[in-house]
């Protein structure tokens, strides 16, 4: 676990995989370890919300890339969802009356930037990744190597790029304000947007 000094605060830096169970375990330790006076979660306000309400069994993929993601992720554990690695964590914090926040876009703020990012040929274009995943021979050896392997492919094009970039800076000033009046936060981001999020927050403000 890495960690990114801000003036008198301290990010402590957790990459996660969405929907590996053993990474239930990991946010614990580090829960424990860090003793963070807040925790960030790389996922909207929204889905925040959703999680800690969220009362059900597991729940199917939303969509083909979801399905490719949770077989490939299946050669090393059968994934889940909603994913351990966030409910948990809400969970955890909310036991222990840590504030927890959702660090990414809400619905609206997704929906504008992915207006101004992706342009229309690239969603009409959608289709043709699709069917790369469909013959893609993944060559990962571990869980991490194949997600970011997937994120490649799924965000691959420029206009999907720029929107992941875009979450990521977007992210990276959420801590900062969550860092601005707590010294001791928790950073817990899916592996994918992990290393961005950490560059932006080592920019200068």
């Amino acid at each position: 676990m890495d960690e990114v000094q801000l003036d008198h605060a301290t990010i402590h830096f957790l990459p996660v995989i969405r929907g590996l169970p053993s990474e239930s375990a990991t946010v614990q330790q580090a829960i424990q370890s860090v003793r963070p006076i807040a925790i960030g979660l790389s996922i909207g306000p929204e889905e925040l919300e959703s999680l800690r309400s969220y009362q059900g069994g597991p729940l199917p993929p939303e969509n083909f890339e979801e399905e490719v993601y949770v077989a490939g992720l299946s050669a090393w554990e059968p994934p889940v969802k909603p994913p351990p690695c966030f409910s948990d964590a809400i969970k955890q914090a909310d036991a222990q009356r840590v504030p927890v926040e959702g660090v990414d876009m809400d619905e609206a703020t997704y929906t504008e930037s992915y207006v101004d990012c992706v342009s229309a040929l690239e969603v009409v274009f959608v289709g043709r990744m699709e069917k790369r995943l469909t013959k893609k021979r993944f060559r990962a050896q571990t869980p991490r190597e194949f997600v970011l392997e997937w994120d490649a492919e799924v965000n691959g094009s420029p206009g999907f790029r720029r929107l992941q970039a875009r979450r990521e800076a977007f992210m990276a000033g959420r801590l900062r304000e969550i860092a601005a009046s707590r010294p001791r936060v928790l950073a817990i981001i899916e592996v994918e947007r992990a290393q961005g999020v950490r560059a932006a927050l080592e920019e200068p403000a």
